[in-house]
């Protein structure tokens, strides 16, 4: 089942490879910066994130790829960031946006392409980037935005279509190979609601952001949905403390026994446990007008990561960006930035983490004396036995 190799274990079957490698802890500076090895002006490289499977994988959705403007590109690295692959839609064609959305997990990398044909799809890949499926919803439709989000976990992938049905939303469920289609709305789903603007998966549980829901907390307060892996509704979760606009739902992750929400508007992320019961919020001790802090979140490995993308670092209207850490109660904050960061980077624009890495987006990274490459940096952190064993149950229960 396993091999223990110096100060690494992995563990393989035909659905699943989890490299862990020793760590050192979480540092103040990082431990490598990823950058395409064919980047350009204006890729968005970093516009989305993900770790899984003892892979990196990042988007570049506004890559212009086989001549084609906006097509897009994912990049596949080894945990260490190396061993780069580039990945393209087989159909790739001019503004379809691949590399919107990235997952990776259980095996598989998924990439989404929102505005493919007008209706959007996404793409299977084994994690060398071989044996693309491609995915479209059975009752798509011109400007559903499918593939605008992705997860896959506990042997299914999520596709959330937010502009489905005058944008009231849907998500769809998958299996691993792209069969056996579940489509999920919200039970109170209403017009420009966007629900499957953010997907996530994991601990048994699918979690479907609608940040533009308007409910008892007033207009666009936000609201995110628990479903079984079968699609079935398991509760509605909204902001303890919520007013109208606060984009609750506006990202969404699970794992490590928690569900976290972003609300971009109120500078906050909210702790949940598996059945919605709200157990936490985080606001950054360093907060400020317009970060939007909780533009993106991610929990694993006993950890939750929060993107303020918008952050000024160190002094106004810059937009930096920040990301911060923190344990699974929302206590012992770490803020991290980027050691080469500059003003319009976005850093933090995406996050991810898992077997022992921190992954962040800075989208509008420049370099190599071309604006918006965007660029991705790595963090370690210590991984417990635990925590490896949870992403092993994860796994293999389900």
């Amino acid at each position: 089942m396993g091999l223990y190799a110096g100060n690494k274990f992995v563990i393989k079957n035909s659905d699943i490879i989890v490299s862990i490698a020793s760590t050192t802890g979480i540092g103040t500076t990082e431990n490598k910066k990823l950058t395409p090895s064919d980047g350009a002006a204006s890729d968005y490289f970093g516009n989305s994130v993900a770790v899984g499977s003892g892979k990196i994988v990042v988007g570049s959705p506004y890559d212009d790829d086989n001549n084609a403007f906006l097509s897009g590109s994912a990049y596949i690295y080894d945990l260490d960031g190396t061993n780069e692959v580039k990945i393209t839609a087989s159909d790739a064609a001019g503004s379809n946006f691949f590399g919107i959305s990235v997952a990776a997990g259980f095996g598989k990398i998924v990439v989404g392409a929102y505005k493919n044909a007008g209706r959007g799809a996404a793409y299977i890949y084994d994690l060398d980037g071989t044996n693309e499926v491609k995915i479209t919803a059975s009752d798509g439709a011109i400007d559903d935005y499918f593939g605008y989000s992705v997860a896959v976990g506990c042997g299914k992938i999520v596709v959330g279509a937010f502009g489905d049905n005058l944008s009231s939303g849907s998500a769809y469920i998958y299996d691993l190979d792209g069969t056996n289609e579940v489509k999920i709305t919200a039970s109170n789903g209403s017009m420009n609601d966007y629900f499957g603007w953010s997907v996530a998966i994991g601990d048994g549980r699918i979690v479907v952001g609608a940040y533009g829901d308007d409910n008892s907390n007033g207009t666009d307060a936000g609201s995110a949905y628990i479903y079984d892996l079968n699609g079935n509704e398991v509760g509605i979760m909204t902001a303890s403390d919520g007013v109208n606009v606060d984009e609750f739902g506006k990202a969404v992750a699970v794992g490590s026994g928690r569900i976290v929400v972003g609300a971009t508007q109120k500078q906050a992320a909210y702790i949940h446990d598996l059945n919605g019961n709200q157990v936490g919020i985080i606001s950054a001790s360093d907060s400020s007008l317009n970060d939007y802090f909780g533009n993106s979140v991610a929990v694993r490995s006993s950890k939750i990561v929060v993107g303020a993308a918008y952050a000024d670092l160190p002094g106004p209207n810059n937009e930096q960006g920040a990301a911060y850490i923190y344990d699974l109660d929302g206590n012992n904050e770490v803020k991290i930035t980027a050691s080469d960061g500059a003003a319009g980077d976005y850093f933090g624009n995406s996050v991810a983490v898992g077997e022992g890495k921190i992954v962040v987006g800075a989208h509008q990274d420049g370099h190599g004396g071309a604006t918006l490459v965007g660029s991705a940096y790595i963090w370690e952190i210590d991984e417990t036995l635990s925590d490896y064993y949870d992403d092993i149950v994860d796994n293999y229960r389900y």
